[in-house]
Parts: structure tokens; sequence; C-alpha cells
């Protein structure tokens, strides 16, 4: 065709926003024929696209975390000349970024599981959406009785059921029973199993990760102490997915506490479709690092400077 068409065609498309349908009444061209001339037009060289974007480096950035631990997707906000009492702004940021990506993937009968602390507070806080959808949402950690309610797992699913619609799906069960007796049969006894059913079928896994230290939220709630976590160090845990333990190199270990805790197990984590991590900040390097290697995560939203750090 005619390359004077083309860029005639192009520059209608594209500089004047002419719609394809009214360019194909114009012409007297189908619609299907006008998206072809597009298509040759570009492979032609008429059209050239040049893409702004001031934020180049964060997405080079992303692409390396994503290619170096084999994750679908990486999700960065730009926290480069933030001070350390300015954690708070990142916090929202970070938050904001997983609120879109949740809003980006809404529809109905989806099935999100969650495990969870301050930033998935935070994070669901941000979501804007007025969409109500049909979806389940799972609480998949027992009670905190000692923790801010905004933080406990079943408010959480709560507070992400009003803003997105669905039914939520509580644990009405401590997150730590007093006795080691057999878990499994537990949480049968309890419908546990009964609610969430084939982990496979759960669309969504979003959680955070912590230190191995007394940063740790569980640690300040007292579930355990300087000596447990003395224990943790020199079997070589540098973090914690909803109270399962593992090693730099993405090993998860065994612990005393792993019998009479209420939450999901690694093997039923992995056989959820997508694993969400949302977490950030210096003293969650070491445990992204480990969580990382583990391949469990699909999905990272976090902050520039920890994703510098992790690819260290």
């Amino acid at each position: 065709m005619d390359e004077r068409i083309l860029a005639r065609i192009a520059e209608l498309f594209y500089i004047y926003n002419i719609s394809q349908y009214e360019i194909a009444e114009k012409f007297n061209f189908s619609k299907a024929k006008v998206c072809r001339i597009l298509k040759e037009a570009k492979s032609k060289g008429i059209i050239e696209f040049t893409i702004k974007r001031n934020d180049k480096n964060y997405i080079d950035l992303e692409k390396k975390v994503e290619d170096k631990y084999d994750l679908k997707e990486v999700i960065t906000y730009n926290a480069f000349g933030f001070e350390n009492n300015e954690k708070d702004l990142v916090l929202r940021g970070v938050g904001s970024l997983g609120a879109s990506y949740i809003e980006r993937i809404l529809k109905n009968d989806l099935k999100i599981a969650v495990a969870g602390g301050k930033t998935l507070f935070h994070t669901f806080k941000e979501i804007k959406s007025n969409k109500k959808s049909k979806i389940d949402i799972y609480s998949t950690l027992g009670g905190i009785s000692l923790s801010k309610a905004e933080y406990q797992n079943n408010d959480l699913i709560k507070m992400l059921c009003e803003k997105i619609g669905g039914t939520c799906h509580p644990i009405y069960l401590p997150i730590m029973l007093e006795k080691i007796i057999d878990k499994d049969l537990f949480i049968k006894e309890n419908i546990l199993h009964e609610i969430i059913g084939d982990y496979s079928k759960i669309d969504y896994y979003i959680a955070g990760v912590a230190p191995v230290s007394r940063e740790s939220h569980f640690y300040t709630l007292g579930y355990f102490d300087d000596k447990f976590i003395k224990n943790l160090k020199e079997k070589g845990a540098v973090g914690e997915l909803a109270l399962n333990f593992y090693d730099i190199n993405g090993n998860f270990i065994k612990t005393k506490i792993d019998d009479k805790t209420i939450n999901l197990s690694v093997d039923r984590i992995k056989q959820i479709k997508n694993k969400i991590i949302i977490a950030f900040g210096k003293e969650k390097i070491l445990a992204l690092k480990g969580i990382l290697n583990s391949r469990i995560p699909d999905i990272l939203i976090t902050d520039t400077f920890t994703a510098s750090e992790i690819i260290k």
C-alpha cells in the first residue's frame, strides 16, 4: 500500500486519537484492514515509538530481581533519598503499590488467602476500588490475642472484604496451642481444611515476611523468647513466613512450635497458584533473600532500596 496512506492512517490514529472504526469509515476500509495497516506502518518504520521513562532505573532494577529469583513480577516503590525516620512514608508507598496490584487482579470467583500483619494492613487500607467482586477470602493464621485488632488476620480479611467485596472465612482458633498435639487433626476438627479445601484452587496467597530477631512481630507479642531466637539462629534461620522458619538458602527449618501453630505449612503454601510477598526495609533483607531463594514467591512488592540490596 502507498506509504503516504500508511502514514496518514497512523497519524490519525496515534496523533489525533481517531478510532480505528472512524478511520475505517473514512477510507472505506474494514476495521481489520486498518489494524493491518497500522502493523505494516510499524514494520516499515513509518511509526517509531519513543517511550519516556523517568523511572527507567527502577524498571531495570525490577527486571534484575525478576531474573535472579525467577519471579513473575517485581514492583518497587522509589524509596531512594528517604531518611530512616521516614519509614512510615515508605510503608504507605509500598502499601499503595500492593493495593494497586490487588485492584488490577480483581475478578469474580477469585480465591485469596491472607497471612500478614502491619504491612498488609497498610496495603488493604490503600485500596480505592469501588468494584465489589464475588470473591472468597481466607485467613490462614490463628488469632493473636495480644496484637492490635487491625493487624489480626481475621480482621485483615474482613477489611479486605469491605474494600473489594466477597465472603471472608476467618479462623476462630488461637495462633499457638498450649500443648503439642496432632495439628492436622486439630485443624480438621475445626473445619479449617474443609473451608479452604484444595489449596491448588486458591488463586493468590498474600503475605509478608519477618526477620529472626527481637523485631519480629511474634517476639514482641511474647510468642517466643531469646532462647528460641538463639536456637533458630544456631540452625541458620534468617526469616519467617507465617511462622515457617527458613535459612538464607531457602531451606525450611523444623522448630519446636511447628506442631502447635495454627498456620499453613510450607507444602500447602507451595500448592497455591500465585504467592505474593509484600515486604521492605533494612531489617528484612536477609529474610527476603531467604524466601526468594526458596522459590516460593511469584510476585514481590517492595521498595527500591530493599530491591537493590537483595541482588547484591
